[in-house]
């Protein structure tokens, strides 16, 4: 109940406020989300110090500048909550649409991003281009909230498919030449995923995109939409195609895949490392349950 109040109160403040009143207000209430959250604080900034090289004070810099730009992130999305699709033209900067369409050859195509930027608003400007991505989202336990965020993104054109029944869904998309959009910077559940690479330390993410892409025949692109200025709602969007030849080895091309995508991520990340968003801990060893 509590949850479902304070998305209702700020919606409605977040539409009221100037935009740039809205931000300011976000920045500074991310930063006290950084020195309340204990956790959150401590797992961000262990996964900044991948980025900064061990580096621990820049890393604590990029963890407290990360909360902050996620507060702009949640005005963002409470201000969308009630936009159209409509709405959000010209607020996606991207001019490769026709080299998206060109990969796109018959078995559709896995999109795979982080929480970084505003992935939302990347998946809203897909959807005015023609490539309406259907989306793997987790869910939430209050169902008006669950409610609330399937019809928000089925608004801003996508197609929600629920975290814990993504299989079948997933293969039946691609194989009408649709688009699939993941989010690859979730911490494998205990036993499952596979070890990569990620700034020279090895973390354990799933490896579920990339078996998908494979056993579909999709193209996969590695795609980030960071916000183009510290005031601005709009996003540039990072676009890169994943070259991948399949040996037929099905446990090693998902591994060697996933490793492909998190290559392309990771000089993503460290252009702008205070869009990522990352509150739960990726290094090995890990905890699944999120709570270390």
């Amino acid at each position: 109940m509590t949850m479902w109040i304070l998305l209702r109160v700020g919606m409605v403040v977040a539409r009221v406020l100037p935009l740039r009143v809205s931000y300011a207000l976000a920045r500074i209430g991310g930063t006290v989300g950084f020195w309340i959250w204990r956790g959150g604080r401590r797992r961000c900034i262990e996964n900044m110090e991948m980025v900064t090289g061990g580096d621990a004070k820049l890393a604590r810099r990029y963890a407290r500048q990360s909360f902050g730009n996620y507060g702009l992130f949640l005005v963002d999305f409470l201000r969308e909550l009630t936009s159209s699709l409509e709405a959000t033209r010209g607020r996606v900067m991207f001019d490769g649409w026709s080299t998206l369409e060109e990969l796109r050859t018959g078995n559709g195509l896995v999109f795979v991003t982080m929480h970084f930027g505003n992935w939302d608003m990347g998946a809203a400007g897909m959807a005015l281009h023609g490539f309406r991505p259907a989306v793997v989202a987790d869910e939430f336990d209050n169902p008006r909230i669950n409610m609330v965020m399937r019809r928000y993104r089925e608004r801003l054109g996508m197609t929600v498919i629920p975290a814990g029944r993504v299989g079948p869904r997933v293969l039946r998309a691609l194989r009408r030449n649709e688009v699939v959009a993941t989010l690859a910077d979730v911490p494998a559940t205990a036993g499952k995923g596979v070890v990569v690479e990620f700034f020279g330390e090895q973390i354990v993410v799933p490896d579920g995109a990339a078996r998908i892409a494979l056993r579909a025949g999709a193209s996969v692109v590695v795609a980030m939409a960071p916000r183009r200025s510290a005031w601005s709602d709009e996003v540039e969007a990072w676009v890169v195609p994943i070259k991948f030849e399949a040996s037929g080895n099905t446990i090693a091309d998902a591994r060697d895949l996933t490793q492909a995508i998190f290559r392309e991520l990771e000089p993503m990340v460290r252009r702008a490392s205070t869009q990522w968003y990352i509150f739960r801990r990726l290094r090995t060893p890990y905890d699944p349950s999120g709570q270390s």
